[in-house]
């Protein structure tokens, strides 16, 4: 029997054999399901399906009820969906303060209103099972049929594209909760570093993805976008090449791995969107992304032979292990 004790999602495999393995869906309004690289459930109510998604919040301090709004409305952007309610778990450790519950749950609000969904339930309650903040986020969202992305249309040559920056999230908290341990990047960086909280959201990109050939979407969060390209190729089915001199990072990102030395290729990215689209939808989409002053990179193709690779390095990608925010964390705690 394994005992885990490296700090992030199970490895995909056990992931596979562990849990979804366990996981028999029976009923007919079930259309999608747990599985590698997908991160919502769809459901067939008759009228609009109903996309629903759950994510927790582990690894921040501050903005805990910002980030638990947006990253699980950025899972049901993945399809289109508008997200319409939230459920929030909030668990509290011993100590807390009724300052900082009200600050969760404030910021939380806020980022509902901005997002356009009601907190519609949940449950709250302190606990000694964990030893700071943790909030899980359940958002339900609809969205009508003809709008879902079609991996079934992905052919070779469709474009592997992604929005703003990879390593986005991360470097957010990190600059947020530890600036203090990371003076020598500057002050000016960090601010801009800081500021990326407000770019979490990929909400907006969702919304304009309804109107072209999208075959798929997934929103980078744990394991940065080595993983979310590794789980987009076992999700589509197909082989991808990807040129890893297109990724963009943010210059915070740049700095603060050359000062941790981690890979901000493996750093936590929600705000960022992987889009596998038809070649001739790419200018006109960029194109309306751009107007809404979000960054759209073309990173490389859909191909036939299976797996993943960084072609300009001849470089295989590997199944997401550990996020390296949780190396970074361990490091400047």
């Amino acid at each position: 029997m394994k005992r885990y004790e490296e700090v992030g999602k199970l490895p995909n495999d056990e992931l596979d054999k562990l849990i979804l393995s366990k996981i028999k869906n029976r009923r007919p309004e079930v259309v999608g399901g747990s599985s590698i690289g997908e991160d919502t459930a769809v459901l067939d109510l008759e009228g609009d399906y109903v996309v629903l998604s759950s994510d927790p919040i582990t690894g921040a301090a501050d903005h805990l009820g910002t980030l638990a709004i947006h990253i699980s409305v950025n899972d049901v952007s993945t399809k289109s969906a508008d997200a319409v309610g939230v459920l929030l778990t909030l668990l509290l450790p011993v100590n807390t303060t009724s300052g900082e519950i009200e600050k969760i749950m404030s910021d939380a609000q806020k980022a509902a209103e901005e997002v356009g969904l009601d907190i519609v339930g949940g449950h709250t309650e302190i606990t000694d099972a964990v030893t700071k903040p943790v909030m899980v986020s359940t958002v339900i969202g609809r969205v009508n049929k003809s709008l879902m992305p079609d991996a079934g249309a992905i052919q070779p040559g469709y474009v592997v594209a992604m929005t703003k920056y990879a390593g986005l999230e991360g470097t957010a908290i990190l600059c947020s909760d530890f600036g203090d341990k990371l003076k020598e990047i500057g002050e000016e960086i960090l601010s801009e570093g800081r500021e990326l909280v407000h770019d979490l959201s990929v909400q907006r990109e969702g919304q304009i993805a309804a109107n072209y050939r999208i075959g798929y979407m997934h929103d980078v969060t744990e394991g940065g976008i080595e993983g979310a390209l590794w789980e987009t190729s076992q999700a589509i089915g197909k082989g991808i090449e990807i040129n890893k001199k297109d990724i963009p990072l943010h210059i915070a990102t740049k700095k603060i791995a050359e000062q941790l030395e981690i890979n901000p290729y493996r750093l936590i990215s929600s705000g960022s969107m992987i889009i596998v689209l038809d070649e001739r939808d790419v200018e006109d989409m960029k194109r309306e992304l751009e107007k809404e002053n979000i960054l759209f990179t073309v990173i490389g193709r859909v191909v036939e032979s299976k797996g993943m690779i960084f072609a300009d390095e001849e470089i295989p990608i590997e199944a997401p292990g550990p996020d390296d925010l949780f190396k970074a964390i361990a490091q400047l705690q």
